[in-house]
């Protein structure tokens, strides 16, 4: 995580394009486009994102359409509201959020278990 204090996106602030990278951002309000952060990313309740997310760590507390790639966990807490495709090594969906989409972990499974071996 970033050491120095994080970026905010209050409740009453829409970001439409691009926000890029090293500082931790924390979202209240919303934003549309593409999100690439090398560090965290926390969507709070209030928040909704609209965009392509790439965040070492991605904290989903609101609402989030589009895919979402974390490098190190994505943890979508009770209050999330995800619609996307999440990839990420570690992945905790805590019990009631809310998900529709596709789930990516790119573990390597053993051979028994890996796709086409029945």
């Amino acid at each position: 995580m970033a050491s120095e204090d994080p970026c905010f996106i209050g409740n009453k602030t829409t970001v439409r394009g691009q926000v890029s990278g090293k500082q931790d951002v924390v979202v209240e309000g919303r934003i549309e486009g593409h999100v690439s952060l090398q560090s965290q990313l926390t969507i709070e309740e209030s928040g909704s994102v609209e965009a392509d997310v790439e965040a070492a760590v991605a904290t989903l507390k609101g609402e989030v359409r589009g895919p979402v790639v974390a490098t190190r966990s994505a943890v979508l807490h009770a209050t999330a509201r995800v619609a996307g495709k999440v990839k990420a090594p570690s992945i905790t969906i805590e019990d009631g959020a809310r998900f529709s989409g596709e789930i990516d972990m790119d573990v390597e499974l053993p051979a028994g278990l890996a796709p086409g071996n029945a």
